[in-house]
């Protein structure tokens, strides 16, 4: 594997574990469901780390994976698939303390879900302890998540800056509004009602509402360098950006970004990690962010298309043939 990765992604492991129900169970009620497959790979960082790493499989550098996974058989389990998908886990940690993250996904018949997870060995990852691993040397990118501790992310700008990377933060779940990470964040990936919580806004807010007042706080306040917020079957809005994303050069515009329409929607689960990696595995590359979020909603659609997580994700191959079809 590469000693010099293109994308350094620090966040969670879990094992996931799918049923099938016909419709979501409401408080105190219990449904028969069905296994959908095995257990398989899963958590954000594991997710997003698999999706870099396909759409980087035919270039010269990969991703480096910085997690933290237990003694155990899923732990064994993950690190193999991992391993499998291309992912480096020389940085991948392990605990006797504690068990590998585990997630309960429940679909429903029109591939929406519900998901408990819960974190194991991944309250201990911390990015700090990190610096100056060795194989992070010509990292690119830092791409994290909102499933470590707020203590743990409040790390992530000093591991940025340690390594000379540009920091991608998917701030999902919005477990931290701490000023000092979101300025460093270039961009910050949310989606709608993630937007509202960083902001502080009631959740049944408009849309419309929500962007403005996002892009007032980015391109006004310095909230962060730059957004994107994902909009599910919609695509994408990027606020800011690189000034070369634009004709004029003009860092505060929005764009949108729409997305290709899926052949099938079989799981939408890992559709948002799809997004994240590719996302940030284009920005390595030297696209602009513009650009990188064509070929992020491209990942996107794909990876709806089939059930799972990680093991949707498309080839980078098939991700820009889609994105080049759409213009």
């Amino acid at each position: 594997m590469s000693t010099s990765p293109a994308v350094v992604v620090c966040g969670t492991v879990n094992v996931d574990t799918f049923v099938g129900v016909r419709q979501f169970p409401a408080a105190g009620e219990t449904v028969i469901a069905e296994p959908l497959g095995s257990p398989g790979l899963g958590g954000k960082g594991a997710n997003q780390a698999v999706a870099a790493a396909r759409f980087l499989a035919d270039g010269p550098a990969g991703v480096l994976l910085l997690a933290t996974v237990g003694e155990d058989a899923p732990g064994d389990g993950a690190l193999a698939a991992l391993r499998d998908a291309g992912v480096d886990v020389t940085g991948v940690a392990r605990t006797d303390e504690l068990p590998t993250g585990s997630a309960f996904i429940m679909n429903d018949g029109a591939g929406e879900n519900i998901i408990v997870v819960t974190s194991g060995a991944n309250t201990v990852t911390d990015p700090a302890a990190s610096l100056g691993h060795p194989g992070t040397d010509g990292a690119r990118v830092l791409l994290a998540q909102g499933e470590l501790t707020p203590e743990h992310s409040a790390a992530l700008p000093r591991l940025a800056d340690g390594l000379g990377a540009r920091l991608v933060l998917n701030l999902a779940p919005v477990t931290t509004r701490d000023p000092a990470l979101l300025a460093a964040a270039d961009p910050l990936v949310v989606n709608e009602s993630e937007a509202a919580d960083v902001l502080g806004l009631p959740r049944d807010i408009g849309l419309d509402e929500v962007l403005d007042a996002l892009a007032t706080a980015v391109v006004e306040r310095g909230l962060a360098r730059s957004a994107v917020v994902t909009l599910g079957a919609h695509g994408a809005l990027v606020i800011g950006g690189d000034s070369g994303d634009s004709d004029d050069g003009d860092s505060s515009c929005r764009t949108t970004v729409p997305s290709p329409t899926p052949a099938q929607v079989v799981d939408t689960t890992g559709a948002g990690d799809a997004f994240c990696g590719t996302l940030a595995a284009a920005l390595a590359q030297g696209k602009g962010l513009r650009d990188a979020a064509k070929l992020a909603v491209a990942a996107g659609s794909l990876a709806v298309e089939s059930q799972g997580a990680a093991s949707s994700y498309a080839t980078g191959r098939a991700v820009r043939a889609l994105a080049a079809e759409q213009g």
